[in-house]
């Protein structure tokens, strides 16, 4: 695969997925208005917490997801077929094991449900019931056919999935806000849901073997080889970790300080989440084509690579970064209203916890290319206990802003600083790792400032509420965050390779729109 195909398929892949982000940022948000307004915060704080349970549980699929990918890496670009059904027949009895698994751990926690809640909780609704349906729905994947999507993420055509999630969705969310409409009833909003996972599942089968006819299940399933149980057990520890920092969260503030407080901070990780998720978006859709380059490339083109992307991918954290310190407030106050609004060092702490885990996401990609999960695992385990220690006394002392701290602490520390060191020696040997930390630390330093300087435009020029404030503020921010970067990192050589990489990507999106009928 060349490089030009390699530009294809990412650029493919970040079109399809930023699609699918949209419409899961903008319809889950006008359903969750729905639930906010129509049934009330404390409805919005049960689905939080659900959520985050069953998060907790499904630490049961250990990361097979991602070894699997990482394995059929390989074949995928060998055309080694009879390799390529076999890791997919051993991940589909997995999957059927983790299914099993996390089913029963749900069980064993349906009858503790309202240990979680700290003071009341709907009583027009059973929660037992409800989260017996959060349940079927977390489990159901794991039984029909979400194996199969691996083929497609492997052989870098997350499209195919994006556009099929993309469809599923918006059908769902529709149907979902006409039933809290019609009938206020949560219990058939669930029910949609899950009729949803299955539906998306069956396409995403179909779609997999009408690209993969080969394809076929083995009668004889293969025993796991040492390197993808090593790297198993290496992201096991790491999704424990990732649990820890996305999950534990809300239980911790629902049992200290009720649904309320839940609801109000999911509010604004709402937001927080899905921009993250559009930033996860542009840097996973490069993953298999990193991974192919891994396999093909020398280490010195994938260093280049590395530094070039996170130049290019640091200014759009910074971007984004800005229009979150300018308009978070004047947001969540049109959308939820004053009462449930967090203080704006709350606000701007979320902002520093958005900037501080995208760091990570470039580099991440190498981790996930080279498969060195295994050898990051003390960085995983020191960083779930601390996040979890953290958050626990943090949280107590000092609510919600002590458990923002415990994150952002716990992912600066043993994440960026200690992951990073640990790639470079075992993949980036010889590479300088001073020179990279130097370049990340110089563009937070950008960001700061250039951030900084955009919400004080914001604020002495902009007063009020409305959409027109957030209008008039978010071209203040969309202005001045890009120009400052920009003239910051212009005299780098970094800048001219970014910038050519950049034109190749707009060639590409040419070229592609020209190819269209």
């Amino acid at each position: 695969m060349n490089n030009s195909s390699r530009t294809h398929n990412t650029l493919r892949n970040i079109s399809s997925g930023l699609v699918n982000r949209g419409v899961m940022i903008l319809l889950p948000f006008i359903n969750r208005t729905a639930i906010l307004w129509l049934l009330g915060a404390q409805f919005t704080g049960l689905t939080g917490l659900f959520t985050s349970i069953l998060s907790v549980l499904s630490l049961a699929e250990l990361g097979f997801n991602s070894a699997i990918v990482y394995s059929l890496y390989e074949p995928m670009a060998k055309h080694d077929e009879k390799t390529i059904c076999a890791l997919v027949t051993l991940f589909r009895r997995v999957y059927h094991i983790v299914g099993s698994v996390i089913l029963i751990a749900g069980l064993c926690v349906l009858p503790f449900i309202t240990r979680f809640i700290h003071g009341n909780y709907p009583n027009s609704i059973n929660i037992y019931v409800l989260f017996l349906l959060y349940l079927i729905n977390s489990v159901i994947s794991y039984y029909l056919f979400a194996y199969k999507a691996v083929l497609l993420t492997a052989d870098q055509r997350q499209d195919i999935i994006n556009n099929i999630r993309t469809s599923v969705n918006i059908i769902t969310y529709l149907l979902q806000l006409i039933i809290l409409i019609l009938t206020r009833n949560f219990y058939l909003y669930m029910i949609i849901a899950i009729i949803s996972t299955i539906c998306n599942n069956y396409l995403i089968q179909r779609a997999t073997l009408k690209h993969y006819p080969f394809f076929k299940k083995l009668e004889r399933v293969p025993k796991m080889s040492a390197t993808i149980k090593k790297q198993i057990y290496g992201l096991a520890i790491n999704k424990i970790c990732d649990t820890c920092r996305n999950s534990f969260d809300n239980i911790i503030i629902s049992s200290f300080l009720g649904l309320t407080v839940t609801a109000i901070y999911g509010n604004y990780y709402y937001v927080y989440s899905a921009l993250y998720g559009i930033m996860l978006v542009v840097a996973n859709s490069m993953g298999a084509s990193v991974g192919n380059c891994i396999v093909k490339k020398e280490v010195s083109y994938n260093y280049n690579n590395l530094l070039v992307f996170s130049l290019i991918y640091s200014a759009l954290v910074a971007w984004v970064c800005g229009c979150m310190a300018c308009l978070y407030q004047p947001f969540m106050t049109l959308w939820a209203g004053k009462e449930l609004l967090l203080p704006t060092f709350s606000m701007f702490l979320f902002c520093i916890y958005f900037y501080i885990i995208n760091l990570n996401n470039i580099r991440n990609q190498y981790v996930s290319g080279t498969g060195i999960w295994w050898q990051l695992r003390f960085t995983y385990i020191v960083e779930a206990i601390g996040n979890l220690g953290l958050n626990i006394i943090l949280g107590k002392l000092y609510g919600v802003n002590g458990v923002l701290w415990a994150t952002i602490i716990t992912i600066f520390l043993f994440n960026f600083l200690w992951r990073t060191s640990i790639l470079f020696k075992n993949y980036f040997k010889g590479f300088s790792l001073f020179v990279f930390l130097k370049e990340q630390f110089y563009y937070g330093l950008i960001a700061c400032l250039s951030v900084s300087l955009a919400y004080l435009l914001c604020i002495n020029i902009v007063r009020g509420e409305g959409v027109l404030t957030l209008v008039i503020r978010g071209i203040i921010c969309s202005v001045t965050v890009p120009l400052i970067f920009i003239l910051a990192v212009y005299p780098m050589k970094r800048f001219k390779e970014a910038q050519s990489f950049l034109i190749q990507i707009y060639q590409t999106f040419l070229k592609a729109g020209n190819n269209l009928p």
